[in-house]
């Protein structure tokens, strides 16, 4: 084997290795099974290569669902919602399901504040009026929708999920462009380099013959 040869070959496996180490934690063909809600499709998502695919063209689609779905006030339906998204839009699976853990118990309550936020700035742009919430208020939401006990507070809490909701698709768009572009960045280098080494193994043989 050619030192050219060797070194795509090494290079290309150092790729492979750093990849499944980022990945580790995520679902994966082999330990779908894990996962609680995710085992009841183990069977039908192995059958479907493209959850599984990296091409930019599954990659792309899975980083917008999955920045926009990690910011919707859905905590707790995000792994079922992160699966459906990925069957939707034939995106790769652990891309979209790793990019929830960015809503966790720590993050989701400021998440979803500076979503409101956003949400209520932009309508406000083109002329729907939305009054910020105050801690009271933001506690008391919270304490019903925890509880279930919305009552006479359903229309305000309404309000601030579609509020919200509407924050979290400009944020997860803002989010999923730039996490594209990186992609498609790195995606273009990679192949840039093995198509360069590549053309230089090629040239290498037919210098020889």
């Amino acid at each position: 084997m050619m030192v050219e040869e060797s070194e795509l070959n090494e290079t290309k496996w150092r790729r492979i290795r750093r990849v499944k180490k980022w990945l580790r934690p995520l679902p994966r063909r082999a330990t779908l099974h894990r996962y609680p809600i995710l085992k009841i499709f183990a069977d039908s998502a192995r059958k479907r290569i493209y959850l599984w695919s990296f091409r930019v063209d599954n990659v792309v689609p899975a980083i917008y669902a999955g920045c926009i779905l990690t910011l919707m006030p859905l905590y707790g339906f995000q792994i079922l919602g992160a699966f459906l998204l990925a069957l939707w839009l034939r995106a790769n699976l652990p891309i979209l399901v790793g990019l929830q853990v960015v809503s966790n118990p720590i993050t989701v309550f400021p998440i979803w504040f500076s979503a409101y936020q956003i949400g209520r700035i932009f309508l406000g742009l083109i002329g729907i009026q939305v009054d910020p919430l105050n801690r009271t208020e933001v506690r008391i939401l919270l304490d019903n929708f925890i509880h279930g006990a919305w009552g006479e507070k359903f229309d305000q809490l309404f309000v601030v999920f579609t509020v919200t909701s509407l924050g979290a698709v400009i944020l997860g768009t803002f989010f999923g462009l730039l996490g594209s572009t990186l992609y498609r960045i790195a995606a273009n280098r990679t192949a840039a380099s093995y198509a360069l080494l590549q053309k230089k193994i090629k040239a290498r043989k037919n210098s020889r013959t």
